[in-house]
């Protein structure tokens, strides 16, 4: 049996005794610890990978925002790289949603969503702007309070023309263009992601597993209302020129709904006209799981 590449020391790392494993990924695994003379606790990511671990921590560092989680160190070892955070305790949205089997209703489904929106708008809105390309329920805690965090920074970029052609992202969630060399990455890929989740909390189907034309089954969808269609149909256009270029928008949108205004205003005009490309033919193929269109 391979042995596990990111697999840390007996019982410590660094500093940092564990009490529990949160969670494990295809290249890290997140930690509950506490410092050996402390009584707080911490969760701890511990990966081989040191350079994706770094250029996490470097993004979750400069966030003040509530709805991630706050840097505390950062370190390594001979086996890896570790990251040390905000404790949040919670229950996954992803372990929530299977109490909502068809949908929850719009309140509270538009509730969490409105969290997570303020918290991409926070990122988009950085110097230089951040996007966080792997929004997805497993990825967002909700808190005994009932407020949403995001949590999981390792796909998060800076756009600062450094890394464009890291390619990363969850099928089912990820934007087209996020799957496709060469194409130009935007804060509209958050967006994208954005629209899959508030689909699975309004209707229960994971976007992960078939079927895979969101779009589609939320038109089918009963408990769906007009306004929040319209919002869903807004961020999941395959062409990223026609969605929402950031999450700021989203804010007022949701603020609206969820204060009962029965009409839909979009600030940001559409592009009218079939502006889809080749390219982006070739994304949605690609991304929507060999889908033929």
């Amino acid at each position: 049996m391979e042995k596990d590449k990111c697999a840390p020391g007996k019982g410590k790392i660094g500093k940092y005794r564990l009490l529990a494993e949160l969670g494990k990924g295809a290249t890290a695994r997140v930690f509950q610890v506490e410092q050996p003379e402390g009584k707080e606790v911490f969760a701890l990511k511990y990966g081989s990978c040191k350079a994706r671990l770094r250029a996490e921590a470097a993004i979750l560092k400069q966030l003040r925002h509530p709805c991630f989680p706050r840097w505390i160190d950062e370190g390594e070892d001979r086996g890896g790289a570790y990251l040390v955070m905000e404790y949040i305790p919670g229950l996954s949205l992803q372990r929530l949603m299977e109490q909502y089997p068809m949908g929850m209703p719009e309140q509270a489904g538009g509730g969490i969503a409105l969290d997570v929106a303020a918290g991409l708008a926070y990122l988009h809105a950085c110097e230089p702007s951040c996007i966080y390309r792997d929004l997805k329920a497993s990825n967002v805690l909700i808190t005994p309070r009932g407020r949403a965090r995001l949590v999981d920074l390792g796909a998060a970029l800076r756009l600062d023309g450094s890394s464009q052609g890291d390619r990363a992202g969850t099928y089912g969630y990820g934007a087209p263009e996020q799957f496709w060399e060469g194409a130009e990455l935007t804060p509209s890929c958050d967006v994208y992601g954005f629209g899959k989740l508030l689909a699975y909390l309004l209707t229960g189907q994971d976007p992960g597993k078939p079927p895979y034309d969101t779009l589609e089954y939320c038109g089918r969808h009963s408990g769906i209302g007009r306004e929040f269609r319209h919002l869903l149909d807004r961020c999941l256009q395959p062409d990223p020129q026609l969605r929402y270029p950031n999450a700021s928008f989203l804010m007022p949108v949701l603020e609206r709904l969820l204060a009962g205004k029965n009409c839909f205003q979009s600030r940001f005009p559409v592009k009218k006209g079939n502006r889809t490309s080749c390219r982006y033919i070739k994304c949605i193929w690609k991304s929507e799981y060999e889908r033929i269109f």
